[in-house]
């Protein structure tokens, strides 16, 4: 039955989707100016042992900043930065009498930012593939370790440890962790970054595959079986969302490129756009203006964007490369390496556009780092 599903995905992501109208309607009165708060970010102040105070100071710096929208990483590795009962907890959360979560949605509303909450539904492990360190209560660990050999299929290990897309016990799973954050918390987003298929290598998932066609007389080829299964994923998503709180938004922050979202990751953002099964869509586009590759100079990139989703009610937010300032890394060091202003010149071109409703920095240490450069593009940007 779950293979039947994840063939019917796109008949359902086509009509079921469609919510009225989300906004993109180029009101820049309402523009979004976001950060996102890593996993790292939140783990090194956990650690700290003064969580409250360092996640004030953080919220403030937003709030003196503009910021409007934090996108703050709950669920990064199938684990949880709160009690959970899917997901175990991170333990340098557990250390803290009070759920650090809540404490950062309070925060946040208290200076009238908006709290996203940053998952990612199918990345356990990346370049690990030792089961034997996972947690004994993640699911993916349970999943392999029960006396029942089916829930192995639910886990696919190759070059890191992934929740299988083709699962539709995996698909429960994450949408019940989902419901689980907005009943426990007054997020006001959801939010996927551009982890979905890992990998392109077709023995990732042969055995889900062949079962399917095993089952079928016209088979879906390999690429858009594996798109299906995402966008069922997708379309599944959002439903409970606007179930629960028709106001809470659904965001998802892929990759630069619109081709190789569908080709080697196989996320269909076109189908996505069409069926209104996103509220925004927030590209990756972490590159400057003198990128080697013409392919990925930002400005031909910020069009092809705003091309593909000129028609959709989806809001387009563009995300931007507040890590790269001040870069000794090839192939951006020759540009990000000593200038101030390409941040800010990538914000004034995102206000210009008509359709484009907001930019996102990648990641707040960086957007507030004391390093004489960034504090000067920090500026450049106010």
């Amino acid at each position: 039955m779950k293979r039947i599903l994840c063939v019917i995905a796109v008949l359902l992501l086509l009509c079921g989707c469609r919510s009225p109208d989300n906004g993109n309607s180029g009101n820049k009165d309402s523009y979004i100016s976001g950060v996102w708060l890593s996993f790292s970010e939140i783990n090194t102040m956990l650690i700290s042992g003064d969580f409250a105070s360092k996640f004030d100071e953080v919220a403030e710096n937003c709030k003196n900043f503009g910021i409007t929208d934090m996108f703050i990483h709950v669920r990064a590795f199938c684990d949880a930065v709160y009690p959970s009962d899917y997901f175990p907890m991170l333990s340098t959360a557990k250390g803290y009498n009070y759920d650090v979560f809540e404490y950062m949605i309070n925060a946040c509303h208290k200076r009238e930012i908006r709290v996203h909450a940053w998952i990612n539904p199918y990345r356990v492990r990346t370049a690990d593939s030792n089961v034997s360190s996972l947690s004994t209560n993640n699911p993916a660990y349970i999943w392999l370790n029960d006396d029942d050999t089916q829930n192995d299929n639910n886990v696919c290990v190759c070059n890191g440890i992934y929740l299988n897309p083709a699962s539709g016990q995996v698909r429960q799973l994450i949408l019940n962790g989902i419901r689980e954050i907005l009943t426990n918390y007054a997020v006001d987003g959801i939010h996927f970054d551009d982890y979905f298929y890992p990998t392109t290598d077709e023995s990732f998932d042969s055995a889900d595959y062949n079962e399917y066609c095993s089952k079928n007389k016209t088979p879906l080829s390999l690429d858009n079986w594996r798109r299906a299964n995402v966008n069922s994923l997708i379309s599944g998503t959002y439903t409970a969302i606007k179930f629960m709180n028709k106001d809470t938004v659904f965001s998802i922050s892929p990759a630069a490129s619109i081709e190789k979202n569908r080709t080697q990751y196989y996320a269909d953002i076109s189908a996505w756009l069409e069926s209104g099964c996103v509220d925004y869509i927030i590209p990756q586009l972490y590159f400057g203006f003198e990128y080697p590759d013409e392919n990925y100079i930002f400005d031909k990139l910020l069009d092809e964007w705003c091309e593909l989703s000129k028609d959709s009610n989806a809001k387009l937010l563009i995300g931007l490369a507040s890590y790269k300032v001040g870069t000794k890394q090839q192939p951006d060091c020759d540009e990000w390496g000593s200038k101030d202003n390409i941040l800010c010149r990538q914000v004034k071109l995102c206000r210009e556009k008509q359709n484009v409703l907001g930019h996102i920095f990648f990641s707040y240490t960086s957007l507030f780092s004391n390093d004489d450069l960034n504090v000067k593009s920090r500026n450049n940007i106010k």
